[in-house]
């Protein structure tokens, strides 16, 4: 079964591995909350969501970077 958006089925696409490497800060202070490199926008989303409930008054934002944080 398709996914459907606003009423029209989008076409079917193949899921995708690439590695984001990235780091969340604080907009209002720039404080560096987390950092990580992953393959999987799911752990972006847990990471934000975890970092948020760590940092309820922070306003997160994400940077991508082109490798890792530790080399």
């Amino acid at each position: 079964m398709p996914d459907i958006w606003n009423g029209k089925p989008l076409p079917e696409r193949n899921v995708t591995h690439t590695n984001i490497n990235y780091r969340l800060y604080d907009r209002r202070t720039g404080t560096l909350l987390s950092i990580n490199s992953t393959n999987s926008l799911d752990c972006v989303v847990t990471d934000v969501l975890r970092t948020q409930s760590e940092h309820p008054d922070a306003q997160i934002f994400a940077v991508e970077y082109d490798g890792p944080a530790w080399r």
